[in-house]
C-alpha cells in the first residue's frame, strides 16, 4: 500500500492536498493497475522485475479494483464520510448557498425572470 501510494504522490506535478492525494490514490488503483493485465506495480527492493503484489490473488485485485472505483464515485458526489466510516459533517449554510450559480439579473427581461422564453410568431415568414 505504501509503495502505491508514494508511486501515485510523486508523480503529481506539484505538492498535494491530503483529499487530492487520496484521490490520485484511488485513481491509480481504479484504473486497474493491480489487475494481471495492468502495468502492475514493481518492487523497488529486487533486482530482478519483480511484482510487489504477487501474492494477490486475481479475484482479490479484481475486488481491489472495484472497490476503488466505487470510492471514488462516493468522493464526486461528496460522500467521503461514508468511505471513512463516520458520519456525515452537517452542512453549513453559507457553503449550501455558495454552491449555486449566480443569477445575473441586469439582463433578464420583464416576464423572463423564471428563466423561460416566449417562442416566435413565425407564422409571417412564408
Amino acid at each position: 500500500m505504501e509503495l502505491l501510494v508514494e508511486k501515485a504522490i510523486s508523480s503529481a506535478s506539484g505538492p498535494l492536498s491530503p483529499g487530492e492525494a487520496l484521490r490520485r490514490a484511488l485513481e491509480c488503483i481504479a484504473t486497474g493497475i493491480l489487475l494481471p493485465d495492468g502495468p502492475g506495480l514493481l518492487d523497488p527492493c529486487e533486482k530482478g522485475q519483480t511484482d510487489a503484489l504477487g501474492s494477490m490473488s486475481k479475484q482479490a485485485r479484481e475486488d481491489v479494483t472495484a472497490s476503488a472505483q466505487h470510492a471514488l464515485r462516493l468522493l464526486a458526489f461528496r460522500q467521503i464520510h461514508k468511505i471513512l466510516g463516520m458520519g456525515s459533517l452537517p452542512v453549513s449554510k453559507a457553503g449550501a448557498r455558495n454552491r449555486k450559480r449566480r443569477r445575473d439579473g441586469s439582463d433578464t427581461g420583464e416576464g423572463e425572470a423564471d428563466g423561460k422564453k416566449d417562442k416566435k410568431d413565425d407564422s409571417h415568414i412564408p
